[in-house]
C-alpha cells in the first residue's frame, strides 16, 4: 500500500476499501503463510513462539476485560492457533467512518472461520469531553451545529486514567443528544447506546471503558461481536515485555531506522513539519528516547520513555524525572528473560509503559493478528511503520486493509442546495477571465480588443532561445491579459457575485454533509443500511 493516496469518500454511503473486502482472502492467506516461516529472535524468544504467547495473552486479556468491564465475549474456541482479524481505535464515541471497521472485522472473521479482535487504544489522549451535534435550524432550512458535553474535563491525561468528573452531566448526555436531533434523525443510535454507557458506570468510572462497553454490547446485539482488549492491559503482559525488551536492547539501531524512514517519508510527501506524522526520536546526553510512553499512576501525564545503556544493563527513566525507575539486565547480545520478569513487576509500583502509535500497530500486526484493518489515519501512519518493520526486523510487513465510510446525517440539507461541481465550474471560468480573456471575448470583441488578442497570439507563437527572451514573452502575455481583462469587468463582477451566493449556499449545506458526527447522532436504519449496501451488515460473512 506504499505510496497510495487515501482520501475519505466524498459521497453519502460511499466506502473506501483498499484492497476491496471481496479480495481480502489473498492478504489473509499470504500473511498467515509469511508468519509460519518467520522466526526472528526477540532476545531469546523466536517469533513463532512469541506470536503464540501474544495470542494467548490477548485471549486472557479479553476474558479479564469481559469479567471486569462487562464486554461481551463471542463463543469461540480460544487457542493460540486461531486466525485473528484485528482492528483498533481510541475509546471515543467516534463517527461511522471509524465504526465500520468493527463490523468489517466481524464479517471477515466469519468468512475466514477466524476470531474478530478489537484493541481499545486507551493510552491515547482524549481530544475533547463534548461532541459536535447537528440540530435543525429554527425558522429556516439547513442545520446548526452545537457542542454538547458528556463530562467536565480539562486534564491532559490518557483515556486509561480519565475518570468521569461529572456523573450528572454524563447521565443526562443521551437525552440532550436525542433532543438535539429530534425531527432530523428518526432512530438515533444514542437511544440504544447511552443507556448501555450509563449502565457501565456500575463497573468503571472511566469514560473510555463505558463507551467501549456500550459500543461492544450494541455490536453484539446486532450480530457483530468481537473480542475486546485494552492496550493498557496487553502492554502489561509477558509477550509485550519481550517485544519491548527487544526494541530497548537495540534502540540505537531502531532510532536510526525510525529517523531515517521518517526523513524519507517527509521528503516523499513534501512535509516540512518536524512533528508530522510523528516526531523524530531524540537524545538527551547519554539518554536515548524510545518509541514508548511512560508515566506514573499517581501522575498520569504521558512522557517519553528514555533509556541509558551500559555494557550489560539498561536504565529506564520517565522524561522530566531525574532518576531511573528501573535498571534491566539487558543488552543486544543478552537473553531478556530476567529483564522481562522485572518489567512484569512494574505495574505494582504504579509505573506504566505503553507503546506509541507505530509500536502499537507493529506489535498488533506482527505478534497478535493475522490481518489488520486500519482507518485512513492508521494506514498513513503504517506506510512509515512498514519501512521500519522492513529495516529493523528484516521481514516484509504483513499487508493490512484500509477502510472508511462516509455517512451524512441526512434530512438537513436545504432544498435548493448547490453542488461543488457548480462552484468548480465557476472558478474555472473566473480563472479563464484572468489567464485566457481572449478566449472569453472571442470574435465579437471590440476592434481594439481584437488587436490585443492578435498581439497575444503572436507572442505565444514567438520563438525564444534564451532565458531572457522567455522571461520577456511571459511579461508581454501578462500585460496583454491585464489589458484584455478591462473589457470583462462587468462579466467578472457578475460571476464573483454568483460565486459568493454559491459559497453562502454551500456553507448552509456543509453541516448536513459533515462526515464526522459521532455515531450516537446517526440514524440506526441508515447506518445498518449503509453496511448492508457494502455486504458487511451484522451477521454476514
Amino acid at each position: 500500500m506504499s505510496g497510495l493516496i487515501l482520501r475519505a469518500p466524498s459521497g453519502d454511503g460511499e466506502l473506501l476499501q483498499v484492497p476491496p473486502l471481496a479480495e481480502a482472502e489473498r492478504p489473509w492467506r499470504e500473511n498467515r503463510a509469511r508468519f509460519e516461516g518467520w522466526d526472528h529472535d526477540f532476545q531469546g524468544r523466536g517469533a513463532v513462539r512469541l506470536r503464540a504467547m501474544a495470542r494467548r495473552d490477548a485471549f486472557a486479556v479479553a476474558r479479564s476485560c469481559a469479567i471486569d468491564y462487562g464486554f461481551p465475549i463471542p463463543e469461540h474456541d480460544l487457542t493460540s492457533s486461531c486466525g485473528i482479524v484485528m482492528t483498533g481505535h481510541q475509546p471515543e464515541i467516534f463517527h461511522p467512518g471509524v465504526w465500520v471497521k468493527n463490523f468489517a472485522v466481524a464479517a471477515l472473521a466469519r468468512r475466514f472461520g477466524a476470531i474478530g479482535l478489537n484493541m481499545i487504544v486507551d493510552n491515547d489522549l482524549p481530544k475533547s469531553a463534548e461532541i459536535r451535534t447537528p440540530r435543525k435550524a429554527s425558522g429556516s432550512e439547513g442545520l446548526t451545529v452545537e457542542r454538547i458535553p458528556f463530562d467536565s474535563w480539562s486534564l491532559d491525561v490518557p483515556f486509561e486514567d480519565w475518570r468521569v468528573q461529572d456523573e450528572s452531566l454524563f447521565a443526562d448526555f443521551g437525552g440532550k443528544i436525542e433532543a438535539a436531533v429530534a425531527g432530523l434523525v428518526k432512530e438515533p443510535i444514542v437511544r440504544e447506546f447511552w443507556p448501555l454507557a450509563v449502565a457501565a458506570a456500575e463497573r468503571s468510572d472511566r469514560s473510555g471503558v463505558r463507551f467501549a462497553a456500550a459500543r461492544s454490547a450494541l455490536e453484539t446485539a446486532w450480530g457483530a461481536g468481537n473480542y475486546e482488549i485494552t492496550l493498557g492491559r496487553i502492554a502489561e503482559t509477558e509477550s509485550f515485555a519481550w517485544f519491548l525488551c527487544h526494541i530497548l536492547a537495540h534502540l540505537p539501531r531502531y532510532r536510526n531506522v525510525h529517523n531515517d524512514a521518517l526523513a524519507s517519508y517527509r521528503s516523499i510527501h513534501k512535509i516540512r513539519s518536524k512533528n508530522h506524522p510523528v516526531a523524530d526520536l531524540g537524545i538527551e546526553g547519554d539518554w536515548l528516547e524510545a518509541p514508548f510512553w511512560a508515566w506514573r499512576e499517581t501522575a498520569p501525564r504521558r512522557r517519553p520513555l528514555l533509556i541509558r545503556a551500559r555494557s550489560k544493563t539498561i536504565a529506564l527513566r520517565i522524561g522530566g524525572e531525574p532518576d531511573p525507575f528501573v535498571e534491566l539486565p539487558l543488552a543486544a547480545d543478552r537473553d531478556a528473560c530476567c529483564a522481562v520478569d522485572r518489567l512484569l513487576d512494574l505495574p505494582k509500583s504504579g509505573v506504566r509503559i505503553r507503546p506509541r502509535a507505530l509500536t502499537t500497530t507493529m506489535f498488533a500486526r506482527l505478534l497478535v493478528g493475522d490481518l489488520f484493518v486500519h482507518g485512513i489515519g492508521g494506514a498513513k501512519y503504517d506506510e512509515l511503520g512498514d519501512e521500519i518493520i522492513r529495516e529493523f526486523l528484516g521481514v516484509e510487513p504483513p499487508e493490512f486493509l484500509a477502510l472508511s465510510l462516509t455517512l451524512w446525517i441526512g434530512g438537513g440539507e436545504p432544498s435548493s442546495s448547490p453542488s461543488m461541481i457548480e462552484l468548480e465550474e465557476l472558478n474555472r471560468r473566473l480563472r479563464d477571465l484572468r489567464f485566457n480573456p481572449d478566449r472569453v471575448l472571442g470574435d465579437d470583441a471590440p476592434a481594439e480588443a481584437r488587436r490585443l488578442i492578435l498581439e497575444k497570439r503572436d507572442a505565444i507563437r514567438s520563438l525564444c532561445s534564451t532565458r531572457f527572451e522567455r522571461k520577456r514573452r511571459k511579461a508581454t502575455i501578462r500585460r496583454l491579459n491585464e489589458a484584455l481583462e478591462a473589457y470583462l469587468v462587468a462579466e467578472r463582477d457578475r460571476m464573483v457575485a454568483q460565486r459568493d451566493r454559491l459559497l453562502v449556499a454551500l456553507k448552509l449545506r456543509a453541516p448536513a454533509r459533515y462526515r464526522e458526527y459521532s455515531l450516537v447522532t446517526h440514524d440506526r436504519s441508515r447506518f445498518l443500511g449503509a453496511l448492508a449496501q457494502h455486504g458487511i451488515s451484522p451477521g454476514s460473512g
